[in-house]
């Protein structure tokens, strides 16, 4: 497939060599680079020539060398809607520093109240959900067919049952090569410290303990974008408030994460099932399709019941492991189909 490159001069700048964005694209994916950025280039640039011959006149021809780095550019959409939450949320803020008394008291009072619908919502959910049983649970969520990933009802192995890119685009896939560079030569005290600091969950610890020496560039980029999923999931309705609820997940997986699983600055019941699913795939396709409950509960702050639900929704089979006091989740085929109690089969 062949690339079509178009470069750009800024033509405000009047030094000698002047700065420059390199793009190129092949219908599919797009590259961007500069040839300012990092010491490489200057360096590079300034040692390196290019020597065109022609062969009619045998002669030379000297060309400067720029050097350009090209990264993937990520499709992101803009949202109104969020944006003018975030200018709301603003305008809040500079109302409680410098307006009136009496300002201030009415954005307070709106505020608490917001916490307060908050709370009560989910204090009425977490009370249904223990008064319901499993059963309706499981049979309500499977309606909701859009929470899980696509599934090949073809499969004839456990790696064709899901699509990775369906969790994670090809584009972040391509893009995450220096975020990934950090699980590269991991030592002891390098995960000694990441316990101490809770720089990652439970499960990515876990798993750099038991593979830390094998750990390949594509395992790498798994763990570092499960590692952003794992943030939005532990996030809480306040930190949603903020004006950056995700300061540590970089651009541009913040952008596409927070399209893809909030809704107006918020994360439902349904959205947030849809993150838990789509976090639980790309940890059992690290873990060889296999999740500790208690490391994965503890690791995203989900509760086991609806840890189970999700798992169930996913086709895996549930086991308990009372002497360990948790319980495993393993997907394999045939997909565990869930029956609630005193259904027929036919």
């Amino acid at each position: 497939m062949s690339m079509k490159f178009q470069s750009y001069k800024c033509s405000l700048n009047t030094c000698a060599k002047p700065k420059k964005i390199l793009v190129a694209s092949n219908n599919v994916l797009q590259y961007a680079g500069s040839n300012y950025e990092g010491t490489v280039s200057d360096i590079t640039s300034s040692l390196l020539k290019v020597g065109v011959y022609n062969k009619n006149t045998h002669k030379f021809k000297i060309y400067n060398v720029d050097f350009f780095r090209l990264k993937p550019l990520l499709k992101c959409h803009f949202d109104l809607t969020a944006t003018k939450e975030s200018l709301n949320i603003s305008n809040k803020d500079l109302h409680l520093t410098f307006g009136t008394k009496n300002r201030k008291r009415t954005i307070k009072a709106a505020m608490g109240f917001d916490l307060l619908s908050d709370n009560s919502m989910q204090s009425v959910i977490s009370s249904q959900i223990s008064r319901n049983s499993l059963e309706a649970i499981v049979e309500e969520s499977k309606q909701e067919s859009e929470i899980i990933p696509s599934q090949n009802k073809e499969a004839k192995s456990v790696e064709e049952i899901y699509n990775i890119y369906d969790i994670i685009s090809k584009e972040e896939y391509c893009s995450l090569d220096s975020e990934a560079n950090i699980f590269y030569n991991v030592s002891r005290e390098d995960l000694q410290q990441w316990k101490s600091e809770t720089k990652f969950c439970n499960f990515i610890i876990h798993y750099l303990e038991t593979k830390f020496h094998s750990i390949s560039p594509h395992v790498a980029k798994l763990l570092q974008y499960l590692h952003y999923m794992i943030i939005m999931l532990k996030t809480t309705y306040k930190d949603l408030r903020k004006k950056d609820p995700f300061p540590n997940i970089p651009q541009p997986y913040k952008k596409s994460l927070t399209d893809r699983y909030l809704v107006n600055r918020a994360m439902p019941q349904k959205q947030k099932d849809k993150l838990l699913a789509h976090a639980m795939v790309l940890a059992l396709i690290l873990n060889n399709y296999h999740i500790d409950g208690k490391i994965w509960t503890s690791s995203t702050h989900i509760p086991m019941t609806r840890v189970v639900l999700v798992a169930y929704l996913l086709g895996c089979h549930v086991h308990n492991k009372r002497n360990e006091g948790t319980k495993s989740i393993e997907l394999k085929l045939p997909l565990y189909k869930y029956e609630p109690k005193g259904k027929k089969r036919y």
